[in-house]
Protein backbone atom coordinates (compact mmCIF):
# COMPACT_ATOMS: atom_id res chain seq x y z
CA UNK A 1 0.00 0.00 0.00
CA UNK A 2 1.15 3.11 -1.17
CA UNK A 3 1.22 6.34 1.09
CA UNK A 4 1.31 9.69 -0.36
CA UNK A 5 2.96 13.14 1.03
CA UNK A 6 4.85 15.53 0.63
CA UNK A 7 8.97 15.99 1.13
CA UNK A 8 10.46 17.96 3.63
CA UNK A 9 11.96 19.79 0.30
CA UNK A 10 8.80 20.58 -1.01
CA UNK A 11 6.86 21.86 2.02
CA UNK A 12 10.17 24.56 2.45
CA UNK A 13 10.03 25.43 -1.27
CA UNK A 14 6.36 26.06 -0.65
CA UNK A 15 6.96 27.72 2.08
CA UNK A 16 9.52 29.78 0.61
CA UNK A 17 7.51 30.92 -2.31
CA UNK A 18 4.76 31.88 -0.30
CA UNK A 19 7.07 33.98 1.75
CA UNK A 20 8.27 36.06 -1.25
CA UNK A 21 4.35 36.48 -2.87
CA UNK A 22 4.03 38.13 0.91
CA UNK A 23 6.91 40.20 0.95
CA UNK A 24 6.31 41.38 -2.19
CA UNK A 25 2.40 42.16 -1.62
CA UNK A 26 1.79 43.22 1.91
CA UNK A 27 3.57 46.68 1.79
CA UNK A 28 1.25 47.66 -1.22
CA UNK A 29 -1.73 46.74 0.87
CA UNK A 30 -0.46 47.98 3.86
CA UNK A 31 0.56 51.40 1.63
CA UNK A 32 -3.23 51.53 0.18
CA UNK A 33 -4.51 50.79 3.98
CA UNK A 34 -2.80 53.77 5.23
CA UNK A 35 -3.63 55.80 1.92
CA UNK A 36 -7.86 55.24 2.46
CA UNK A 37 -7.41 56.25 6.09
CA UNK A 38 -6.24 59.32 5.48
CA UNK A 39 -8.74 59.84 2.49
CA UNK A 40 -11.66 58.96 5.41
CA UNK A 41 -9.59 61.08 7.90
CA UNK A 42 -9.67 64.28 5.99
CA UNK A 43 -13.34 63.88 5.21
CA UNK A 44 -14.13 62.81 9.05
CA UNK A 45 -12.15 65.90 10.00
CA UNK A 46 -14.20 68.86 7.54
CA UNK A 47 -17.53 67.31 8.46
CA UNK A 48 -16.48 67.43 12.64
CA UNK A 49 -15.52 71.24 11.90
CA UNK A 50 -18.18 72.11 9.65
CA UNK A 51 -20.19 70.53 12.20
CA UNK A 52 -19.51 72.56 14.80
CA UNK A 53 -19.26 75.70 13.06
CA UNK A 54 -22.70 75.37 12.21
CA UNK A 55 -24.08 74.37 15.85
CA UNK A 56 -21.95 77.56 17.17
CA UNK A 57 -24.10 79.67 14.65
CA UNK A 58 -27.31 77.57 15.75
CA UNK A 59 -26.38 78.39 19.22
CA UNK A 60 -25.01 81.85 19.64
CA UNK A 61 -25.61 83.06 16.29
CA UNK A 62 -21.77 84.07 15.90
CA UNK A 63 -19.26 83.35 13.23
CA UNK A 64 -15.43 83.68 12.65
CA UNK A 65 -14.75 87.48 12.66
CA UNK A 66 -17.19 88.23 15.06
CA UNK A 67 -16.68 89.51 18.30
CA UNK A 68 -15.02 86.80 20.49
CA UNK A 69 -13.92 84.92 17.54
CA UNK A 70 -11.34 87.32 15.74
CA UNK A 71 -7.94 85.64 16.78
CA UNK A 72 -6.78 82.03 16.27
CA UNK A 73 -6.64 81.65 19.85
CA UNK A 74 -10.63 82.77 20.19
CA UNK A 75 -11.53 80.97 17.45
CA UNK A 76 -9.77 77.74 18.94
CA UNK A 77 -10.84 78.60 22.81
CA UNK A 78 -14.64 80.09 21.92
CA UNK A 79 -15.72 77.71 19.41
CA UNK A 80 -13.76 74.16 18.80
CA UNK A 81 -12.71 73.68 22.48
CA UNK A 82 -16.94 73.97 23.13
CA UNK A 83 -18.08 72.21 20.22
CA UNK A 84 -15.60 69.70 19.69
CA UNK A 85 -14.21 66.99 21.74
CA UNK A 86 -11.08 68.59 21.83
CA UNK A 87 -8.39 67.12 24.72
CA UNK A 88 -5.52 69.39 24.85
CA UNK A 89 -3.62 72.64 22.90
CA UNK A 90 -0.27 72.65 22.08
CA UNK A 91 1.99 74.90 19.80
CA UNK A 92 2.88 74.32 16.17
CA UNK A 93 5.94 72.64 17.72
CA UNK A 94 6.88 68.99 16.65
CA UNK A 95 6.52 67.60 13.22
CA UNK A 96 3.67 69.52 11.95
CA UNK A 97 3.90 69.57 8.03
CA UNK A 98 2.89 73.14 6.51
CA UNK A 99 0.95 72.76 3.21
CA UNK A 100 0.40 75.57 0.94
CA UNK A 101 3.46 77.91 3.00
CA UNK A 102 0.92 77.87 5.85
CA UNK A 103 2.29 77.50 9.57
CA UNK A 104 -0.56 77.47 12.44
CA UNK A 105 -0.09 80.07 14.44
CA UNK A 106 1.24 78.45 18.11
CA UNK A 107 -2.25 79.72 20.06
CA UNK A 108 -4.27 77.99 17.26
CA UNK A 109 -3.12 74.58 18.00
CA UNK A 110 -5.36 71.76 19.41
CA UNK A 111 -5.92 67.68 19.47
CA UNK A 112 -9.00 65.99 19.30
CA UNK A 113 -10.26 62.76 20.92
CA UNK A 114 -9.90 60.84 17.77
CA UNK A 115 -6.13 61.56 17.58
CA UNK A 116 -6.60 64.64 15.12
CA UNK A 117 -4.37 67.55 15.39
CA UNK A 118 -5.44 70.84 14.05
CA UNK A 119 -3.49 74.41 13.57
CA UNK A 120 -5.57 77.69 13.05
CA UNK A 121 -3.94 80.31 10.65
CA UNK A 122 -4.35 83.59 9.50
CA UNK A 123 -7.23 85.03 11.82
CA UNK A 124 -6.76 88.63 12.75
CA UNK A 125 -10.42 90.16 13.17
CA UNK A 126 -10.78 90.86 9.52
CA UNK A 127 -11.13 88.93 6.28
CA UNK A 128 -8.28 87.87 4.56
CA UNK A 129 -10.18 88.06 1.16
CA UNK A 130 -13.16 86.77 -0.75
CA UNK A 131 -14.38 84.38 -2.92
CA UNK A 132 -18.23 84.02 -4.72
CA UNK A 133 -18.80 87.58 -2.34
CA UNK A 134 -18.19 85.38 0.76
CA UNK A 135 -15.69 86.55 2.76
CA UNK A 136 -12.90 83.84 4.29
CA UNK A 137 -10.56 84.47 7.44
CA UNK A 138 -7.81 82.10 7.81
CA UNK A 139 -7.07 78.47 7.40
CA UNK A 140 -6.25 75.41 9.32
CA UNK A 141 -3.68 73.19 8.62
CA UNK A 142 -5.45 69.29 9.45
CA UNK A 143 -3.16 66.14 10.29
CA UNK A 144 -5.43 63.65 10.28
CA UNK A 145 -3.36 61.22 12.59
CA UNK A 146 -2.04 63.84 14.96
CA UNK A 147 1.82 63.55 15.61
CA UNK A 148 2.40 60.05 14.01
CA UNK A 149 3.80 60.03 11.05
CA UNK A 150 4.54 60.65 8.17
CA UNK A 151 3.68 64.32 8.96
CA UNK A 152 3.65 64.90 5.01
CA UNK A 153 1.81 67.66 3.23
CA UNK A 154 -0.49 65.86 0.73
CA UNK A 155 0.78 67.20 -2.34
CA UNK A 156 -1.08 64.60 -5.09
CA UNK A 157 -4.60 63.20 -4.87
CA UNK A 158 -2.60 59.92 -6.33
CA UNK A 159 -0.51 59.21 -2.81
CA UNK A 160 -2.71 60.79 -0.31
CA UNK A 161 -0.56 61.36 2.53
CA UNK A 162 -1.64 62.90 6.09
CA UNK A 163 -1.78 66.78 6.25
CA UNK A 164 -4.29 68.80 4.78
CA UNK A 165 -5.13 72.19 4.04
CA UNK A 166 -9.15 74.00 4.06
CA UNK A 167 -9.66 77.37 3.92
CA UNK A 168 -11.91 78.77 7.07
CA UNK A 169 -15.16 80.84 6.43
CA UNK A 170 -17.32 82.45 9.18
CA UNK A 171 -19.24 79.54 9.65
CA UNK A 172 -17.56 77.11 7.30
CA UNK A 173 -14.67 75.26 6.40
CA UNK A 174 -13.79 74.15 2.42
CA UNK A 175 -10.90 71.67 0.90
CA UNK A 176 -7.68 73.86 -0.26
CA UNK A 177 -6.37 77.32 0.50
CA UNK A 178 -8.51 80.26 -1.03
CA UNK A 179 -5.37 82.71 -1.55
CA UNK A 180 -3.16 79.62 -3.25
CA UNK A 181 -6.62 77.60 -4.87
CA UNK A 182 -4.18 76.53 -7.54
CA UNK A 183 -1.11 74.88 -5.96
CA UNK A 184 -0.47 71.07 -5.14
CA UNK A 185 -1.78 71.19 -1.45
CA UNK A 186 -4.76 72.90 -1.99
CA UNK A 187 -5.64 70.80 -5.54
CA UNK A 188 -4.67 67.60 -3.48
CA UNK A 189 -6.81 68.35 -0.58
CA UNK A 190 -9.98 68.95 -2.79
CA UNK A 191 -9.42 65.96 -4.96
CA UNK A 192 -8.74 63.53 -2.16
CA UNK A 193 -11.94 64.55 -0.24
CA UNK A 194 -13.96 64.55 -3.75
CA UNK A 195 -12.33 61.14 -4.43
CA UNK A 196 -11.36 62.60 -8.00
CA UNK A 197 -8.87 64.25 -10.02
CA UNK A 198 -9.93 67.38 -11.96
CA UNK A 199 -8.06 70.59 -13.80
CA UNK A 200 -10.66 72.59 -12.21
CA UNK A 201 -9.40 75.09 -9.76
CA UNK A 202 -11.41 76.99 -7.91
CA UNK A 203 -13.43 76.09 -4.80
CA UNK A 204 -16.58 74.47 -4.53
CA UNK A 205 -19.42 76.47 -2.51
CA UNK A 206 -19.98 73.37 -0.79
Amino acid sequence: MKKFGFTLAEVLITLVIIGVIAAMTIPTLMNNTNQQEFRVGLKKAISALNQAMSLNYALEGTTVGDTGLKTCANVRDNLFKKRMSVVSTGTAGAAFATPASTTPDASGIFYTADGMRFGIQGVTGSALGSFNDESYYGYIVIDVNGEKGPNVATTSAAYPRDTYIVTMYGNRVVAGKESAATDSASVATREVLYDKQTSNTSLPKS
